[in-house]
């Protein structure tokens, strides 16, 4: 019988959502030794070809585990986080565009009944569990998770949020516009604290992610030495900007005689890097060098931001990663809320946050001019405040 449950969206293949349960299970396994963790997912999945754990559905883990369990949200964007949206990110790429344009449009209360019944859920919202899937026994915590959606939340939803989100234990986000939307429908926040997966360099040695690092990864980064800048972004957000990021590559890696190497850090429906990073090469003037690494391994892309000169892109745990290793960053898009509310709660002031295609070569020249004393202070103040977090939420599990 399960005496924790860290919880969800650890069943789709994105970098920063299967990071989660790895940092989260080796800190709580170090910590409490004795206790039986099981990482829970909506439903049962494998991808530990890409290292990372596998999932239990939820409902399996419930029925799995003590009356007593403490179940952990254990890190993403999750709040108010609806049934369509979560369970559409599992199809493949083609099932998620005839669901979203049939299913999701025309008959959106069936689907999710039917998607409930599925999963084994009656809670309002997949992440945000109630009494309605949890007994009294039970803790629900919420450990420094994203709630951008809940800008959105209104009315008699505002109600019913509100009121499942002050049912748990203890709730922390991972920024202040979170903070500041639960706070707007009347929900409390116990506070606001980094992401988890900040202090991943702390908890993987050098030596453990070179290991788990692939062959592929580490031709890669062993080639280039260090020089090259990674570059990152959905296919989504690419959109029609193509040819401008390409030519401000282009101009970036002559300037600094970098390669660019374009990463694929989103690999679900709906989250795919690679379509985008493909339109983006064919217009790169072909003098200057390129590479790229689309498997979406979680070690083989830490450790190629990791090794970086700096890191672009659109995914916040991109970010995060080079936010934990000390190295230069450019958040890109002023449109994307969920990386420039992070980076403005706790990045560095002069790191560059939604950099659009024509401002990207000051944005580096200004990220690469930070020294490193600063990046390097920045990081340990993160692990630092991070681990406060987890020494309360450690308490909670004891008691």
């Amino acid at each position: 019988m399960y005496d924790v449950v860290l919880y969800g969206a650890f069943d789709r293949h994105n970098y920063g959502d299967l990071l989660f349960p790895l940092v989260m299970e080796r800190m709580l396994s170090e910590r409490f030794p004795d206790k039986k963790i099981v990482i829970a997912g909506l439903i049962d999945s494998d991808l530990t070809e890409f290292n990372a754990l596998r999932t239990v559905g939820i409902k399996k883990a419930l029925k799995q585990s003590k009356q007593d369990v403490t179940v952990i949200l254990a890190g993403g964007d999750v709040v108010s986080c609806d049934w369509l949206s979560a369970y559409s990110y599992l199809l493949s790429d083609f099932s998620f565009s005839v669901f979203q344009r049939t299913f999701a449009r025309y008959i959106p209360k069936l689907t999710e009944k039917i998607i409930k019944n599925i999963i084994g859920l009656k809670s309002d919202n997949p992440f945000d569990l109630t009494s309605k899937d949890l007994s009294s026994n039970m803790k629900l915590i919420y450990n420094s998770v994203g709630a951008t959606a809940v800008s959105g939340v209104e009315g008699e939803s505002a109600k019913s949020l509100s009121a499942a989100l002050n049912d748990a234990d203890y709730l922390t986000v991972r920024d202040e516009f979170s903070s500041d939307n639960i706070r707007r429908i009347g929900a409390n926040v116990n506070d606001i604290y980094p992401d988890s997966a900040t202090v991943m360099s702390s908890i993987f040695s050098e030596e453990e992610i070179n290991k788990k690092t692939g062959e592929k990864a580490s031709s890669l980064i062993n080639k280039l030495e260090k020089k090259y800048l990674v570059f990152q972004i959905s296919s989504g957000h690419s959109a029609g900007l193509e040819e401008e990021f390409a030519q401000n590559l282009t101009a970036i890696a002559n300037k600094h005689d970098l390669t660019i190497v374009f990463i694929a850090i989103g690999n679900a429906a709906g989250h795919s890097d690679s379509h985008g990073i493909e339109k983006i090469k064919r217009y790169l003037d072909n003098n200057i060098k390129v590479a790229e690494y689309l498997d979406g391994g979680v070690f083989d892309v830490m450790n190629i931001i990791k090794n970086s000169e700096c890191y672009c892109g659109t995914s916040l745990h991109g970010l995060i990663t080079s936010m934990a290793f000390h190295v230069p960053r450019v958040g890109l898009l002023p449109k994307l809320r969920k990386q420039r509310n992070y980076m403005a709660t706790w990045d560095l002031a002069e790191m560059p946050s939604g950099v659009l295609p024509n401002e990207l070569s000051d944005a580096i020249d200004r990220a690469m001019g930070i020294p490193k004393e600063e990046l390097v202070n920045k990081e340990q103040y993160l692990t630092d405040k991070y681990m406060e977090n987890f020494d309360r939420i450690s308490a909670l599990i004891n008691s």
